[in-house]
């Protein structure tokens, strides 16, 4: 049974746990906290020290910027007091000279201002000038002299300082202004570079910057290049204006440079608008505050350090006292666990045997709270077919003739029955003689042991009875261990012979290297079976799938197998996989089954023939396809000699082959005697058949990256022979971009069919004496984003080959029909319309029922439109071809035949055909009025038009004399660029004009 803490305990250890911890915890917390209070007091100490250093530094930066802002100013304003005095003596004296000798005043005057720029070069020039700034002596005059000078300021009763400017030379000065009692100016030009020397010796540190500006910022001097250049404004703080004191600290300020944070100060700007800027970088001004701070830091950092280290060293003393406790207390834990998990009890009989002391882990497993009962209470609860050989049991131990060792069933208190397994034995005690022992309860494990057996018999009975083989190997020796009967009837062997075999003897010799890899795999449950050959007793082959586990027989390693017999299945799968990779009728590959043999052979280079056999599918066809067979059968034994010879062949139904070369080497003799083969006749039925073969070839990697794309290349240059008439084509780079774009551009094709991007021009047909339109012929045209045009001669073809022609046809139709009606809204109702009309389109669409179903969509009767066909096109099916222009004509459908005299045309078949209109070709008209022989066929096909009651038409009239030609000779119709372009209609009808105005041109013409 079972055992459990009582709450009491686990409520001793809670509390136990609790009062270790305060106590190991107590001294380690105090410590904490009287270092992290230090802590915090440190860094407090030391960041008052640092920020009072700081704000010191930055004071004694500020005293120093507005030092030299004050020097500056000091020096400005004695330059600036020099100055006056030179300007106020040169006014007074010329007006001395202008009193004592006004003769010679000019000349003097102008030699004493010329003296004066000699003495002070930092003056650029000096004049003397009236009230209204009218030059007298010297250099310009300035008649804004009273408006800049009355309001600047002035240096106290000295001299009137003037704005910047920059002369025409050039160069920035400063104007200098004095007035003179009798009303007059001196007036002079300050070099602003000789302001340079004032605060060019001034030490401002490295970034200090020390500048002379005027009030509105603009730099006229300074010490340092960060300041800027002369003439450009800087920044000045918000409050720099008139009437600030001699010397003001403005603090630290960023933006009045170079962003440079500064301690800045300025003086100056009382008595002239001059200011003298100071400003010392904080960053020099704190470099040594930085290494105090560094070291403060340094020194609290080794404070935490130190600090963590005394922490860590308590820390590891608590744990190391407390794992000690811990150990201690975990000992108990452990022997109360042993008990509790093993489900363990003890007890003890004092001597007088009256009394069964039981512990308390016992207790709880018999489901008493009391730890005292009698031996015959504890009898009581034995089963009572248990009972007697217990108390027998225990009699013997007590008296010393043998251990106790009993396996009995009990009950709880709640009724339940349980097993329990008791063991004990006579001791000597301090208090005399006493049995001992233990008590488990192992109701569970012999429950376990009793569905083991269940199990086991379970199993037994599946394995000898079931349908399918099974059995048991040792995995070290594969030797048989169990066998079943279904294996012994499949197999053939006895029982007795199963289990004297080993496992190889059951596989045939080949596998035996598999067999062994197999068997060192670990399985875990029944693994993915899999199939293998195996061998009976009379020496027959069987394939079985196997399924397979490893299980535990008797201590043994030992593996199960159960062996499905799926003879039949495999075969018919391989049936399933040869047809899938091989053509049933020769038995050869097929193209993709090549190619991944090709692919699975790792090779590269090797060529591929792809023969085209003309006539293959007609033989079948027209002598049946029993013969059409033996002449493929025959072919494809050619073939697959050639491959035995020179690689691999396959045959794509129905008449196509293809030849591997492996060695691209023998290629030319490969080609040599596949051509030989296709020209020997073949035997189909009772005749002798010769075929026509076409053949493609194509090289890899040359030519293809994989065998399936050089399969492809050579069908392609296949393809192209056949079109060339040759035997041998080698595929080109050429030949795929044509044949991609001819797929391409069907593609586009179909989606401009659907999206109705085509357009319908038309050309005007003629009367060839009057010049009066009889006919207007569609000719479809198909236009791009860009503007331009594709040619129908580019895609026209293309619609034939692919069928396209067949929905372009009735697009046409259709266009021309609803062009049909516009003609007779404007007026030429009987201005008929021409459709061009494709071979394909006659023989193998509707075209009577398209011809009505057009017009009638149109509102117009069945003749509204008129259809021109190619006598070579006629001339493929002359019978049908009749009937349905038969049908035409009964409908009053207009038919003209184009092209006459380039199809070889039969007289007979014109003579019998239904016809209206007769076209003599472009070929023909060109050059007829000097080249004798056009001229001769043009008068023949003339006279034969009119012998056979037709109009004929002329095509490709492009100048005067052919068209002169033309009506001299009585053809009765032209069509040409000379008399018109095929244009949109629109065009054509502005082009025709009016009825009546035709008419009346018609009227006049006759």
């Amino acid at each position: 049974m079972q055992r459990r803490f009582s709450t009491a305990d686990k409520l001793y250890d809670v509390r136990f746990r609790q009062r270790l911890r305060r106590a190991l915890r107590a001294p380690l917390r105090a410590i904490l906290v009287w270092c992290l209070g230090l802590a915090l007091l440190l860094a407090c100490g030391l960041a008052y020290v640092l920020v009072q250093d700081r704000a010191n530094r930055l004071a004694a930066a500020q005293r120093q910027s507005l030092a030299l802002a004050t020097g500056a100013d000091r020096l400005l304003q004695l330059e600036l007091d020099n100055l006056s005095q030179t300007l106020r003596g040169e006014g007074m004296g010329a007006q001395a000279l202008l009193a004592d000798a006004p003769a010679r005043a000019p000349a003097l005057i102008e030699a004493s201002l010329h003296g004066v720029l000699l003495r002070h070069p930092e003056l650029h020039g000096i004049a003397l000038l009236d009230a209204q700034g009218r030059r007298r002596y010297g250099g310009e005059g300035d008649p804004n002299v009273r408006g800049w000078a009355l309001g600047s300021r002035r240096n106290g009763d000295q001299v009137f300082v003037g704005p910047y400017q920059r002369l025409a030379d050039g160069e920035a000065v400063v104007r200098l202004a004095l007035p003179l009692a009798s009303g007059d100016w001196v007036v002079a030009s300050w070099r602003v570079a000789a302001l340079q020397r004032i605060v060019g010796g001034v030490d401002a540190g490295r970034d200090g910057v020390v500048a002379l500006t005027d009030t509105h910022g603009l730099l006229l001097a300074a010490s340092s290049p960060a300041a800027g250049a002369t003439g450009i404004r800087v920044l000045l703080p918000l409050g720099l204006v008139r009437g600030l004191p001699q010397g003001s600290a403005l603090g630290m300020h960023r933006s009045v440079f170079d962003q440079q944070p500064r301690m800045l100060a300025v003086s100056g700007g009382r008595d002239y608008p001059l200011l003298a800027v100071s400003g010392l970088a904080v960053r020099e001004a704190l470099a040594p505050w930085w290494w105090f701070a560094g070291a403060a830091a340094l020194v609290y950092l080794l404070y935490l350090l130190g600090f963590a280290f005394l922490l860590g060293s308590l820390r590891r003393a608590e744990d190391r006292q407390r794992q000690l406790l811990e150990r201690l207390r975990r000992g108990d834990e452990d022997l109360r666990l042993a008990h509790e998990m093993g489900g363990i009890g003890t007890w003890r009989v004092e001597a007088d045997q009256h009394h069964l002391l039981i512990a308390e882990p016992s207790g709880a497993m018999f489901g008493r709270p009391l730890l005292r009962t009698t031996f015959d209470a504890f009898l009581a609860r034995v089963h009572e077919e248990d009972r007697t050989r217990v108390s027998r049991l225990f009699q013997d131990a007590m008296q010393g003739r043998s251990e106790y060792n009993a396996v009995y069933r009990a009950y709880m208190p709640d009724g339940r029955l349980r097993w329990l397994a008791a063991r004990g034995a006579r001791v000597h005690g301090r208090d005399g003689v006493c049995m001992t022992g233990a008590v488990q309860d192992v109701s569970e494990r012999l429950e376990a042991q009793a569905r083991l057996f269940d199990a086991e018999r379970q199993f037994r009975l599946v394995f000898e009875r079931n349908p399918l083989p099974f059995w048991l190997f040792a995995v070290d020796s594969l030797r048989f261990l169990e066998v079943n009967q279904a294996a012994i009837r499949q197999y053939g062997y006895s029982r007795d012979e199963f289990l004297g075999m080993t496992l190889l003897e059951l596989r045939p010799p080949s596998e035996a290297e598999r067999l062994l890899a197999d068997v060192r795999k670990p399985r875990d449950g029944f693994d993915a079976p899999s199939v293998w050959t195996h061998r009976r007793k009379d020496g027959s082959l069987l394939s079985v799938r196997v399924h397979s586990a490893d299980v535990d027989f008797g201590g043994v390693p030992a593996r199960l197998i159960l062996a499905e017999d799926v003879s039949e299945r495999v075969a018919h799968e391989r049936e399933l996989a040869f047809r899938a990779s091989h053509d049933v009728t020769t038995g050869l590959l097929d193209p993709r089954a090549l190619a991944e043999a090709l692919d699975a052979r790792g090779q590269t280079g090797y060529a591929v023939a792809y023969v085209q056999v003309r006539g293959l599918a007609l033989i079948g066809d027209t002598l049946g396809r029993a013969a059409g067979d033996a002449v493929r059968c025959a072919v494809a034994a050619r073939l697959r000699a050639l491959g035995e010879r020179f690689g691999l062949t396959a045959h794509q139904p129905s008449q196509d082959f293809v030849l591997a070369v492996l060695d691209p080497q023998q290629l030319p003799q490969a080609l040599q005697a596949l051509l030989e083969a296709m020209s020997t006749p073949v035997q189909g039925g009772a005749f002798t058949q010769q075929l026509q073969a076409h053949i493609g070839v194509a090289l890899c990697p040359d030519d293809a990256a994989g065998a399936e794309d050089a399969i492809g290349s050579a069908a392609q240059a296949a393809h192209a022979a056949q079109a060339d008439g040759r035997s041998v084509a080698r595929f080109e780079r050429s030949m795929s971009a044509r044949i991609g774009e001819r797929l391409r551009l069907a593609g586009r094709i179909h989606q401009a069919i659907a999206r109705q991007e085509f357009e319908l021009h038309f050309q005007p047909i003629l009367r060839a004496d009057t010049g009066a339109p009889r006919l207007l012929e569609a000719l479809i045209r198909w236009p791009q984003d860009d503007g331009s045009f594709i040619a129908p001669d580019q895609f026209i073809q293309l619609c034939e080959d692919t069928g396209l022609i067949l929905p372009l046809g009735r697009w046409v139709m259709q266009a021309a029909a609803q062009a049909r009606r516009q003609l007779a809204l404007h007026g030429w109702a009987d201005l008929p319309v021409a459709v061009n009309v494709s071979a394909l389109q006659f023989f193998d669409g509707d075209l009577v029922a398209d011809l009505v179903q057009a017009c009638a969509a149109a509102g117009l009767a069945a003749d509204g439109l008129h259809l021109e066909l190619t006598e070579s096109s006629l001339m493929r099916q002359p019978q049908q071809a009749l009937d349905v222009l038969r049908q035409l004509r009964a409908l009053g459908v207009g038919v003209a035949l184009d092209d006459v005299g380039t199809g070889f045309s039969s007289m007979a078949y014109l003579r019998d055909l239904p016809l209206d209109t007769l076209k003599i070709d472009r070929s023909f008209v060109a050059d007829v009025h000097r080249d004798a022989r056009n001229a001769s066929i043009c008068e023949a096909l003339l006279t034969l038009g009119r012998s056979l009651g037709l109009q004929v038409v002329a095509e490709g009239v492009e100048n005067d004399a052919q068209l002169q030609w033309l009506r001299a000779h009585g053809c009765d119709q032209v069509q040409g660029y000379l008399l018109g372009r095929p244009a949109p209609l629109a065009q054509v009808l502005a082009a025709l004009g009016t009825r009546d105005a035709q008419d009346a041109q018609d009227a006049v013409t006759a």
